[in-house]
């Protein structure tokens, strides 16, 4: 099954990821980019912590997808996921659904170019410049784990694009985790309190995983129907056992990468701030039963008139 990309605006968005810059930051690789931060490096070290978020979702939330598409994935159908990483995500779909063709689009080229199931593509493009393809062109859109790569504003322009190459009567679904967690305890406080405020420093919203459902109403009003969000609430640190475990790694991963950005806001040294981050680890998390919350929402995009799921 094929893909009708616009070559207008596919050229147009190649254009403008030629000329990439790059910068390293306390010895980990970002894009020098508009779309790009420090909370977003492009190195081995955030592939796999994005892969084991991506397996912490599918386990949570009992597979890879929420909204109710499942039978359309089976019949075949387009389905496109918007800053897919490596792929994952995309990978696993593809394999169970083999009727159906898979399309990934991300900044980053970590993505699989030449080994790949054949229903499945991969595009390099920047969407704060748009999505290459044409109105309505897919029965199904994903969009997961951008609330601390975007701003508001970039929201602003970002979701009527997804809504724009969405079929009518078709799903779109995002997926997020929200920093702050509950029951933190005051060390992980202190520490949150800094990360929030480097995250406003950036022009981001730290709020912006639960802000998402809000926006959707306030930049499309009246573009999508049935808005659906779940929030899941699961233990970080080792009283949650393998999940809370495997929770706490990705958030020690996390903050690992941010403390020389976030030393300056508590006034501490990174070997301070490390410390700070075991103790968390060893004893706080346990002693004050901390949860990390993670965000599905999914909405259908209104019918006016068009036929979607396989027209």
């Amino acid at each position: 099954m094929g893909i009708s990309i616009s070559k207008k605006k596919l050229s147009l968005s190649r254009s403008k990821i030629k000329n990439i810059q790059y910068k390293y930051v306390n010895g980990r690789k970002y894009y020098d980019e508009e779309i790009a931060n420090d909370l977003t490096p492009i190195d081995i070290e955030e592939v796999d912590r994005a892969q084991a978020q991506h397996y912490t979702f599918k386990h949570m939330f009992g597979g890879n997808i929420s909204a109710p598409v499942e039978k359309y994935l089976s019949s075949g159908c387009k389905v496109l996921d918007v800053g897919c990483g490596s792929g994952t995500w995309i990978l696993e779909l593809a394999t169970e659904y083999q009727k159906s063709h898979f399309v990934g689009v991300d900044l980053s080229p970590l993505f699989p170019n030449q080994i790949k199931p054949a229903n499945t593509s991969f595009i390099q493009t920047n969407v704060l410049h748009g999505l290459p393809f044409e109105d309505n062109e897919f029965d199904y859109v994903h969009i997961g784990h951008m609330s601390l790569a975007l701003t508001e504003e970039q929201w602003r322009n970002i979701i009527p694009e997804l809504i724009r190459v969405t079929k009518p009567s078709c799903y779109i679904e995002f997926s997020e985790t929200d920093i702050i967690c509950s029951s933190g305890g005051p060390i992980y406080t202190k520490m949150i309190d800094s990360l929030q405020q480097y995250i406003t420093s950036s022009g981001l919203n730290p709020r912006g995983a639960k802000l998402i459902s809000q926006w959707i109403k306030k930049y499309s009003p009246n573009q999508l129907l049935n808005i659906n969000e779940v929030i899941k609430k699961q233990p970080l640190g080792l009283w949650g056992g393998e999940l809370g475990k495997l929770n706490y790694e990705t958030f020690l991963e996390f903050f690992r990468m941010m403390a020389p950005r976030l030393c300056k806001y508590l006034n501490i040294t990174q070997d301070e701030f490390l410390d700070l981050l075991n103790n968390c680890k060893d004893y706080e998390w346990d002693q004050y039963k901390t949860r990390m919350h993670y965000i599905r929402v999914w909405a259908m995009k209104v019918d006016n008139g068009f036929e979607g799921i396989n027209n």
